[in-house]
C-alpha cells in the first residue's frame, strides 16, 4: 500500500512539473516600444472654460547612450499629425505639431460628452499617431475642477 501510495504521488508530481513547462504561445499583441516620447500637459479645467491640452513629441536618439558626457538626445518631432479619440472609435479632433514638436488639442466640455459638467467628472483621451511606420497611442485624463 506505501509503495503504491508513492508511486502515485510521484506520477502525480512529475504530471505537475511536466504540465507547468509548457511553452506558451506569443502575445496577441506584439510589445513594440513607443516610437516617440509624447508629453501631455493640461488635466483640470473649469466647466465653464475650454479644454486646451499641450502635446510636446520627441524621438530619442539613443546613439551616444553610454557615453555619459552626451546621453540621450530628445529631437523635437515636426510635422507630426496626432488623431484624439474620446474612446478607440470616435475620433474627436486632430493635431499636427511644430517645428518645436509641440501642439494643442482644444474642446469643449459639449464635444467631449458633458453636456453639463460637474466638478471632479473624469474623460479619457487619446492621442494616436504614427511615426516611421510604428502606430503608438497615449491615454491622457482630463478633470472638470
Amino acid at each position: 500500500m506505501k509503495n503504491t501510495l508513492a508511486t502515485v504521488l510521484f506520477a502525480l508530481l512529475f504530471l505537475a512539473f511536466g504540465q507547468s513547462c509548457i511553452e506558451a504561445d506569443d502575445l496577441v499583441t506584439p510589445s513594440v516600444e513607443a516610437p516617440v516620447l509624447l508629453l501631455l500637459s493640461g488635466s483640470q479645467f473649469q466647466a465653464d472654460a475650454p479644454v486646451s491640452v499641450q502635446t510636446r513629441v520627441y524621438t530619442l536618439d539613443k546613439t551616444h547612450i553610454l557615453d555619459h558626457t552626451r546621453g540621450i538626445d530628445s529631437i523635437p518631432v515636426a510635422g507630426l499629425s496626432l488623431q484624439v479619440f474620446l474612446n478607440p472609435t470616435t475620433q474627436i479632433g486632430t493635431l499636427e505639431t511644430d517645428a518645436q514638436g509641440r501642439g494643442t488639442f482644444t474642446s469643449s466640455w459639449s464635444a467631449l460628452g458633458l453636456a453639463t459638467p460637474r466638478a471632479g467628472t473624469q474623460v479619457r483621451l487619446e492621442f494616436a499617431g504614427q511615426h516611421k511606420g510604428v502606430n503608438f497611442r497615449r491615454y491622457h485624463t482630463v478633470r472638470v475642477q
